[in-house]
């Protein structure tokens, strides 16, 4: 498997993170949600630092405040489990590659 650092595959690592934090949430392990943030805010740094992202910087901030928000403790956001995943599953399925499924 290609494990290069692409656009994709931080957005792919993102999503776990993502995921880990809403986990980590539901148990009420704030030791988890810190450490997930902490990574997600260092993926996308790194995100940010690639030139196929330069264009989709205000997406990548719109992530940025969503993950900011889900770790708060009361969020205003609205966002399903369900919509996060599904916005970050084509990102893992690209990385992953057709001969994963």
């Amino acid at each position: 498997m290609n494990t290069q650092r692409t656009s994709a595959f931080l957005m792919a690592n993102l999503g776990s993170e993502v995921s880990r934090i809403l986990s980590a949430k539901e148990h009420g392990n704030e030791v988890q949600i810190r450490s997930s943030f902490e990574r997600a805010t260092r993926i996308l740094t790194e995100i940010l630092t690639l030139p196929d992202m330069k264009t989709r910087s205000v997406e990548i901030q719109a992530l940025s405040d969503l993950i900011s928000d889900i770790t708060s403790p009361k969020p205003i956001l609205q966002v399903s489990r369900k919509n996060i995943s599904a916005y970050f599953i084509p990102f893992a399925t690209r990385v992953m590659g057709p001969t994963m499924f």
